[in-house]
């Protein structure tokens, strides 16, 4: 039996216990805050504009393992996005989207402004390289939002707006400039002045209106952005003006500077277009090896970061079926009446569906491809999207996203595993492709695409008396 003076020795032994336990959750490495979040931004630039991707890489492998031994996540996101951004630049666009990925799972924990704004606006630069448009678009715009929320809107935000002038620039140019003088106003950089005058150059093929602008972001150049990519890229403008000028030689020197800035700094994607403009210079100079040299230095750079590419739409493409599937879950928790009536729609939507498929009569399309209807893609649409699949062409699969999205989004939604392979299978279906016609134009045996037929069924849980193409054009 225990004495009563046995008790304090319990209390403080206990307090002992708890003091010991507070001690080892709160050893965490002390870790400098400041001095992490200054190597995150003002040396990660310093090191990017340079192209020395091999101490990026150190540095902020190293910050994520400071930022997870001290506790630090937002270092630890902030890391991710700079590698993906490393990575993309590079070209290596598959290993760009593991980084966001893993950005991403914190930063929805941290609800920051910054980070968001951050991983979205390198989401839409990672999706528009590999051909995404309309996806890109959508990250850019949820970019510019949370970016508009932050304190020191500056470089960032114009960093966006320019993002945004790129990607509607060959749909819309007079918007796309407005957006350029947006990011200009809002960081007037020599860049910045320099895309302005690019536009002109290439949109407005006002050669005043560009030469103003080229030569002003020729003299905004500080010193410190010498050797940098900055002005690698501006020097190409530069060229490009020279050459619009019929200057071929001078155009040739500018050219052959830029191009040296850009091998220095590894900004292959910048690379093919580049070789293609010295080629082009060539051509009218007369010189035609050297003219062929660069035609053939483009194309092999195209065909690295087309391969390159095609591995990040899978990922990409999932990614954006799993961010709606949380913002569905989110809405469920928000409201469940809203869920009762997705979900009574869902349903309602399904039996007229089913209804629909078992009085369509299950038949393979002819050999001859008919034109789908004008309520599901326009004429001109079908007839570029049939001449990439005859050619059996890469773009295929991300110009058929740029024209129905909603396709591919609906089928992850009951699948996420299916490849690039697959899902382009399912366009082809949708477009009322014959077996046959899918074969020819594929190079592959009629049976084969038979087999991949049924493979599909199983992934998507589609029974063998519903036709592939009602289901399809169904979604």
């Amino acid at each position: 039996m225990n004495s009563i003076s046995d008790t304090p020795f319990k209390s403080h032994r206990m307090y002992l216990y708890i003091f010991i336990a507070i001690s080892l959750c709160s050893c965490s490495k002390k870790i400098n805050i400041p001095e992490i979040d200054n190597a995150l931004l003002q040396k990660n630039e310093k090191l990017r504009l340079e192209g020395k991707d091999r101490e990026l890489i150190i540095l902020n492998t190293e910050i994520i393992r400071q930022s997870k031994e001290g506790g630090y996540p937002k270092g630890e996101a902030l890391a991710y996005i700079n590698l993906a951004n490393t990575y993309g630049m590079m070209g290596s666009y598959k290993t760009s989207h593991e980084y966001l990925k893993s950005a991403n799972n914190i930063i929805t924990r941290l609800h920051d402004n910054f980070l968001y704004a951050k991983l979205y606006h390198e989401y839409g630069q990672i999706n528009y390289v590999t051909g995404l448009v309309n996806t890109a678009l959508s990250y850019n715009a949820k970019a510019i939002y949370y970016g508009k929320k932050l304190n020191e809107k500056s470089w960032l935000l114009g960093n966006m707006y320019e993002q945004r002038a790129d990607f509607i620039a060959a749909m819309d140019k007079d918007s796309a400039l407005i957006y350029r003088h947006k990011g200009f106003n809002i960081d007037p950089s020599a860049l910045n002045a320099s895309l302005i005058g690019y536009h002109h150059l290439q949109q407005t093929k006002n050669l005043d209106s560009a030469t103003i602008y080229i030569d002003k972001g020729l003299s905004l150049l500080k010193s410190s952005e010498y050797g940098t990519v900055r002005q690698g890229i501006i020097y190409s403008f530069y060229a490009d003006l020279l050459s619009e000028k019929k200057e071929y030689e001078k155009a040739l020197d500018f050219y052959k500077k830029s191009s040296d800035i850009l091998v220095k700094t590894k900004r292959i994607n910048k690379l093919p277009s580049l070789y293609r403009q010295i080629s082009f210079v060539y051509q009218n100079l007369n010189n035609r090896k050297m003219e062929e040299a660069y035609a053939l230095k483009a194309e092999e750079l195209d065909q690295k970061l087309k391969i390159s590419g095609n591995e990040a739409i899978d990922l990409s493409l999932s990614e954006v079926i799993e961010q709606k599937n949380k913002d569905q879950i989110n809405l469920i928790f928000i409201s469940i009446g809203v869920f009762i009536l997705i979900a009574g729609t869902i349903l309602f939507l399904l039996i007229r569906n089913r209804r629909h498929q078992k009085e369509s009569k299950s038949s393979e399309k002819s050999n001859t491809i008919a034109y789908p209807s004008k309520e599901r893609i326009s004429k001109e649409d079908f007839t570029e999207l049939l001449d990439l699949a005859k050619g059996n062409d890469l773009k295929f699969i991300k110009r058929f996203e740029e024209i129905n999205p909603g396709l591919f989004q609906n089928i992850l939604k009951i699948n996420p595993q299916l490849t690039k392979s697959e899902l382009s299978l399912c366009a082809m279906i949708w477009l009322g492709f014959s077996s046959k016609d899918i074969a020819d134009f594929t190079f592959i045996q009629h049976r084969s695409v038979q087999t991949k037929k049924g493979r599909l069924r199983k992934k998507l849980n589609i029974s063998s008396e519903t036709d592939l193409y009602s289901f399809f054009t169904s979604l």
